[in-house]
């Protein structure tokens, strides 16, 4: 006997994996999980659903086993379990090679209950249909009892290339044809095939394959079996399933019984089919063996634990997939939102200085010298300098800086208003804040130098831009569905195409940006229009701060990283980043913006008077500089905090 000859080993890894039952219940969670994301629309819902997906695929991992498992085994084969095979791929006489194995011990088990639990000499071993591992079975049986102290013969009943003629070089004739028809003798058709030192098995091999389909058929096969049984304790038969070939009936008629090998998922309806037919042909099933079972092991594993697993893995991938996804939304989100160059340190080094003498010939006074160029400033900021611009990008209509204390203290918002007069490093002479957005030609671009007259005016260095020009800012607005805006009557504004009614609207792209816009605002007071009062840059810059604090409580509140991507998505035209920003610090950054309340963001204000330059320019200076305000704001934070 060959020992190394393998035969069809239990399903493959993969093959377990991809089971009808996983396959269609990941399905289902996966069905679950997008069925509710749409439906929650969140972060934290995208989370929350992979993992009522995996529940999902658990339950329907469970209902799909119970419902396709059918009856249980032991209600439609008549006869006794004789043992479950623990499916362990590997050689195909365990009982030989691996006598220790869980798989040898259940093979012999199952030979002693053979022994105890069955009556006849001469018992079949066969199957449903193909594929059940009914040859292994019979030999390892045979080989069990073998080596139990019983007098076993084995035959090969199964005349296709299938059989057990096939586990050895001793070939497979002659055998049981050329013994039912004359050709061979008993002696001449046995092989002897040695199990140890002290214990042979013989057996007889399917033989020359015949012409004749009766080949079975006649008095000389009745006449072997006869005589082998008056020396053997039992003979074991391989046959071929009910309707493979034609020699069941043949072999059930010299048979006493049939043990039928069978597997936890196979066809109940062939099972039950195959025992009626052994019934029929006269050899009715007396035992059957449970072959690649998952339940013999060391330590079973409960269902539920098993259904907990596929829960697991499927939560598992969908979370994966999921965030693999969102993050790829972002990255190309991110990758098509327009970049300007902003580098200041390499402005200063291209750029030339500030003449020591240009405040004394602008006739400006010490006061108003000290508040134009601020001292460095001993506080850490993040900053983001936030401008909106006309259509044409040269001029700000719109600078906002939002600064970010490095030690968590709340943030800090300052208008600035555009006609400041400031700094120009590229004139080097004075000139208005939002004219710095015009650049110095092709040496400094528009953003670095305003950025530059920022730093020269606060002290503070500017980290981050963005700028948004008028439609730009309009369609953001919309993106959020709109922002609120109170007022205590009917007002508008035909230059800026202002138009709201008295009380809370909420106003869209076009209205938000035409009232942050309108220089001539007029209410409706007691049906007369007239000019608004108090309206001048610090109320419009007032106004800008309202709007773009609204709509970052809006922005704020996206729930979920898809809201992020869909928003950033539909607006990636509308404004221009900085290219020192990247997507890391971006997301974190729009995380970190979601816990910050609105209403704890401090707003300052920069005192300004109004300036008749030599030129006849109406400007605005500052009165006080912007280090003072800082310090006035600490120092009254300090003293509320004590």
């Amino acid at each position: 006997m060959n020992a190394n000859h393998k035969t069809a080993a239990p399903p493959s890894l993969l093959g377990r994996v991809l089971t009808i039952a996983n396959i269609g219940s990941v399905i289902v969670g996966i069905v679950v999980f997008l069925v509710l994301v749409r439906a929650w629309n969140s972060h934290v819902g995208g989370l929350l659903a992979a993992l009522v997906a995996g529940f999902a695929t658990a339950v329907a991992w469970v209902l799909w086993n119970r419902l396709s498992a059918g009856p249980p085994l032991a209600k439609i084969i008549p006869g006794t379990l004789l043992g479950t095979i623990p499916s362990t791929p590997g050689l195909p006489t365990p009982t030989l090679t691996q006598p220790a194995s869980p798989t040898a011990e259940a093979y012999r088990a199952a030979s002693r209950r053979l022994e105890s639990a069955t009556t006849g000499q001469v018992v079949l071993v066969s199957s449903a249909g193909p594929g059940q591992g009914a040859s292994t079975v019979a030999l390892n049986l045979a080989i069990g009892a073998t080596q139990e102290g019983r007098r076993v013969l084995l035959v090969d009943g199964d005349l296709s290339t299938q059989g057990l003629s096939r586990f050895g070089h001793t070939g497979a004739a002659p055998g049981l044809t050329d013994l039912a028809e004359g050709t061979a003798t008993l002696v001449e058709a046995s092989r002897l095939w040695l199990i140890d030192s002290a214990n042979r098995l013989p057996f007889v091999p399917a033989g020359s394959r015949p012409d004749n389909p009766t080949a079975l058929q006649g008095t000389r096969l009745a006449d072997a079996v006869d005589q082998i049984t008056e020396h053997a304790d039992l003979m074991l038969i391989n046959a071929a399933p009910p309707g493979w070939d034609g020699d069941q009936q043949t072999l059930a008629t010299h048979a006493d019984g049939t043990i039928l090998v069978v597997t936890e998922r196979g066809d109940r309806t062939a099972i039950a089919e195959a025992c009626r037919r052994f019934e029929e042909m006269g050899a009715p099933v007396v035992g059957y063996v449970v072959n690649h079972s998952s339940h013999h092991r060391a330590a079973p594993e409960h269902w539920l634990r098993r259904a907990l697993k596929r829960a697991f893995a499927t939560a598992s991938i969908i979370i994966v997939a999921y965030t693999a996804w969102t993050g790829y939304q972002l990255w190309h989100s991110w990758n098509s939102v327009e970049r300007d160059q902003f580098d200041v340190e390499t402005a200063l080094g291209v750029l030339p200085p500030i003449p020591p003498d240009l405040f004394e010939t602008a006739d400006l006074s010490p006061e108003t010298a000290s508040a134009i160029t601020a001292v460095p400033s001993d506080r850490e900021f993040t900053t983001f300098m936030i401008v909106g611009s006309d259509l044409g990008g040269e001029r700000a209509d719109v600078i906002i800086l939002a600064l970010f204390p490095t030690n968590g203290d709340p943030p800090l918002m300052v208008s600035l208003p555009r006609d400041l007069y400031v700094v120009n490093r590229c004139t080097q002479g004075f000139d208005r804040l939002n004219a710095n957005l015009g650049g110095c030609g092709d040496t400094v671009n528009g953003p670095t130098l305003l950025a530059l007259a920022v730093e020269d005016f606060t002290g503070i260095p500017v980290d981050h831009f963005a700028l948004f020009d008028f439609d730009g800012f309009q369609r953001i607005i919309d993106q959020v569905s709109g922002v609120e805006i109170c007022v205590d009557h009917d007002v508008r504004d035909r230059k800026s195409g202002l138009d709201l009614p008295a009380g809370c609207t909420n106003a869209s792209g076009e209205q938000a940006l035409a009232w942050v816009r309108s220089r001539h605002t007029l209410e409706l007071v007691n049906g007369r229009w007239r000019v608004m009062p108090g309206v001048n840059d610090l109320a419009r810059n007032e106004r800008q701060q309202d709007v773009i604090l609204a709509m970052f409580d809006k922005i704020r509140a996206f729930k979920s990283s898809n809201d992020l991507t869909r928003t950033v998505r539909s607006v990636t035209d509308a404004f221009t980043l900085d290219n020192q920003l990247g997507v890391t610090e971006a997301i974190r950054l729009a995380w970190d913006l979601r816990n910050i309340d609105p209403a704890t963001i401090v707003r300052l204000q920069v005192p300004v008077a109004d300036y008749l330059t030599a030129q006849g320019a109406a400007v605005l200076i500052p009165t006080a500089s912007f280090d003072s305000v800082i310090a006035e704001y600490y120092g009254i934070a300090a003293e509320e905090a004590s």
